[in-house]
């Protein structure tokens, strides 16, 4: 058995604002099809992110439908999973056009069922059935991205009871803690490897843009966790090289990125093997001045080291008197022929006081780190998830939040340490309790009993935020 998978293609995307760019978006895509069908796998698996936007234009679904063709000319069945930049808030998107027209298969859960050669489908409740792919004996689970509490509900897994028993390759379209190391999502993980449904041979990701892999014995589950990265290099952070020109330096100095090429993956017996495709040179360039005429210089000169085809993202930096405008940078490269450039500035126009640099364990609470954690989605995810987080927040609010989980890690840190000792100061008099006051003006030498706080009132309907910031009021 082999198969092709592939991830985060982001067909339609004009990175930059050039239309250049998407061109190379869909050239890499239609590469890594061909190879797929030259290698003459069975099938195909797209984790997520087929599209830019959920929404996109008529020239890229006809883009999609064009290079989608060659597989199903040959025969070879493709199965995918709507990403986070391809689902809306209602279940319908561009996909069921894909397949009404015979060019992919989704799976995961659905309204309709689903009967054919490639795919079966189990009834869940009235209106919802759980659909998979078919080849052979072989079963394609999946489903399409989800936000981290409409997937663990309190002690509930939503995944495990899922796809309980299941066997096969599982698609699923989420950041894994495990593999989410040094990209965005290390702090803003979908879910952790502990929760993960074991026994599935192949775990077909994608989301997190860096090639990733991790095998069973790294894991403990029963087959391996496979990320092929993006097929283009969507941000700075994929740079293909990187130049580094610091004060220190006498020279600038290239590097390759570590993370290396872009492409996807062959898998045959369920090992993945890389497959790179073509693309465009992009180019991380940090510069370090102490004045604009050292800035300008050193701009100029790395900018022979860059091909002329490149993409190239020029970071500024150094303390500079008055700082610096970007405008006065933009004409430096105008003749140079690079492709695309940009400038952005670090300068900062005098020199920083403190080094102290603060973690975010000194910067947020316990609680505040776990509410940022739920809160950092794009909108349209959180439009989607806000019931699930509404229950959550209530939740976590009924449980109560420990007292040292409302003060940051440092300040628990400083109230631990013993005071120090001081001189001892006169005490000063005491003085002397004030009479309480009777609130009752009709009668005034009655005092008033329980002057507690009573509790608020717990509402009727604990499913409302409203009520609750409405302190149980109706």
């Amino acid at each position: 058995m082999k198969f092709a998978h592939i991830a985060d293609v982001h067909l339609g995307r004009e990175q930059f604002n050039q239309p250049f760019r998407y061109e190379d978006y869909l050239r890499a895509f239609r590469e890594a099809i061909e190879k797929s069908v030259k290698a003459n796998v069975d099938f195909i698996l797209i984790a997520g992110d087929l599209f830019h936007v959920s929404r996109p234009s008529p020239r890229t679904i006809r883009d999609a439908v064009e290079v989608l063709e060659l597989p199903r000319r040959r025969g070879i069945p493709v199965f995918a999973i709507e990403g986070n930049h391809d689902k809306t808030i209602r279940e319908t998107s561009v996909f069921d056009l894909l397949e009404h027209l015979g060019l992919l298969y989704t799976v995961g859960l659905k309204r309709e069922p689903r009967k054919g050669e490639f795919q079966e489908s189990k009834r869940l409740s009235e209106n919802r059935y759980l659909v998979w792919g078919r080849i052979g004996d072989l079963e394609i689970h999946g489903l399409r991205h989800h936000t981290r509490w409409q997937l663990i509900r309190g002690d509930a897994n939503v995944l495990r009871a899922l796809f309980k028993g299941k066997r096969g390759i599982l698609m699923l379209h989420q950041a894994i803690n495990y593999l989410a190391k040094d990209t965005p999502y290390q702090d803003a993980f979908d879910l952790r490897l502990s929760e993960l449904p074991d026994g599935f041979s192949y775990y077909a990701l994608g989301h997190i843009h860096i090639r990733r892999i991790a095998e069973p014995s790294q894991t403990g589950l029963s087959g391996p966790l496979a990320y092929p990265g993006s097929l283009e290099r969507t941000e700075i952070r994929e740079a293909s090289h990187i130049i580094r020109y610091s004060i220190r330096d006498k020279k600038p100095k290239v590097m390759e990125n570590r993370e290396g090429s872009k492409g996807f993956y062959i898998v045959e017996d369920f090992a993945p093997e890389f497959v790179e495709v073509e693309t465009r040179p992009f180019y991380s360039v940090r510069v370090e001045g102490k004045s604009k005429a050292e800035l300008r210089r050193k701009v100029e000169e790395v900018s022979s080291l860059i091909p002329k085809d490149a993409i190239a993202v020029i970071t500024l930096e150094g303390t500079v008197k008055g700082g610096i405008a970007l405008a006065e940078f933009n004409d430096l490269l105008k003749d140079s022929g690079i492709r695309y450039y940009t400038f952005r500035s670090r300068v900062v126009g005098e020199a920083v006081l403190s080094k102290e640099r603060l973690s975010e364990e000194e910067l947020f609470t316990e609680w505040e780190r776990e509410l940022l954690m739920h809160l950092r989605v794009e909108p349209k995810e959180f439009s989607e998830g806000l019931p699930e987080f509404v229950s959550w927040l209530i939740e976590r609010y009924e449980k109560g939040i420990p007292a040292e989980a409302m003060v940051p890690k440092k300040a628990q840190e400083k109230k631990a340490e013993p005071e120090e000792k001081s001189p001892q100061k006169a005490k000063a008099p005491e003085k002397p309790p004030k009479e309480k006051k009777s609130l009752d003006t009709k009668n005034p030498g009655k005092e008033e009993k329980n002057h507690e706080k009573k509790p608020v009132p717990k509402p009727k309907n604990p499913a409302s935020l409203d009520a609750w910031l409405g302190r149980g009021k109706p």
